[in-house]
């Protein structure tokens, strides 16, 4: 680099003279989160680690941003001592958004930004577990599988897996089994995954 200690001289049969300059060369901030991340999925109820790595002359002051609002003094959201590192101790929704790592210093500006998704684990809500109908009536069971992103929703009668078709029919979502006309066949044990 060009930092470093100029110095002129003068000089002449009476003597010299000599004045010292002492140059700083400042480089702007450069910023990165982790290893290029654009797109962070986080499982609700763990933590989440957001690194930022900075680099400029003078080292830049960190500031980190939630969807444009300043990330000071929020509930589960812990700072490392030089900023660069966010900690989102207990993950939830509401952490979802657009996180921005910017950087400052005499020489400029710059940020970084990464995008935080949250996944909540399937769950199923109970219901009914001993349904009787009669036969040649139409039987519904539901599955009310709930998570982010959406569970996949698979249904088996004993260890064997369901298909549409052969009286039987599924919602879109997998969420509704139905069997239109229910035959003595039909009975036994069925559970959704």
């Amino acid at each position: 680099t060009d930092t470093g200690l100029y110095t002129c001289t003068a000089t002449n049969a009476a003597g010299n003279a000599s004045l010292s300059y002492s140059l700083h060369v400042q480089a702007p901030p450069q910023l990165w989160i982790g290893d290029g991340e654009r797109h962070l999925a986080a499982v609700a109820n763990t933590s989440l680690r957001i690194h930022c790595h900075a680099m400029g002359i003078p080292p830049p002051q960190i500031q980190w941003l939630k969807d444009g609002h300043p990330l000071d003094g929020q509930e589960g959201v812990l700072l490392s001592e030089d900023g660069g590192t966010l900690l989102l101790t207990r993950v939830g929704l509401g952490h979802q958004g657009l996180y921005t790592c910017q950087g400052s210093n005499w020489a400029g500006l710059a940020q970084a930004e990464v995008q935080v998704s949250v996944h909540v684990p399937p769950s199923i809500e109970p219901s009914a577990v001993d349904l009787a109908i009669p036969e040649n009536s139409m039987a519904s069971l539901e599955c009310l599988a709930s998570g982010l992103p959406a569970p996949d929703i698979t249904w088996f009668k004993g260890q064997e897996q369901l298909w549409p078709g052969a009286g039987l029919t599924l919602s879109r979502d997998g969420k509704l089994l139905q069997i239109p006309r229910a035959r003595l066949s039909h009975a036994g044990s069925y559970r959704c995954v």
